[in-house]
């Protein structure tokens, strides 16, 4: 399965996948997806989100999108769902950010080097 397609497809075109074009539905879609490929489909990905944020090493990786997507702090889900143009944003930087890191990890060694990044990033913390 080609999920970088995939996610594209649903990502133009939501409602033909059930969903409402939320940041929640697809979430919930996303990790459906990784339920399915026995969570190993978004390997990773959190660990890359970490790198990239410079910080969040204990959330998910929703609430790093989110994170990505407004530096200045992230909206809760209720402002998200009440707010269109919050939603928006927060969907089109989930879609940016899934496709970025699927091409990443599609390098050769690709995974290794995201997780390498990872591990050099966490021995740099003052904490660790």
């Amino acid at each position: 399965m080609d999920y970088r397609k995939l996610f594209a497809d649903v990502h133009r075109r939501p409602g033909m996948f059930g969903l409402d074009g939320s940041f929640h539905d697809f979430t919930v879609f996303i990790h459906g997806c990784e339920a399915g490929n026995d969570w190993q489909l978004l390997a990773g990905f959190r660990e890359w989100l970490v790198v990239r944020c410079g910080h969040g090493d204990n959330l998910v990786w929703r609430a790093l999108v989110l994170h990505q997507a407004f530096p200045d702090g992230p909206p809760h889900r209720e402002q998200l769902e009440a707010e269109v143009e919050l939603d928006r944003l927060a969907v089109e930087t989930l879609f940016r950010l899934l496709d970025e890191y699927l091409q990443r990890r599609a390098e050769d060694g690709g995974l290794a080097r995201i997780f390498d990044e990872y591990v050099t990033w966490r021995k740099a913390q003052s904490w660790s």
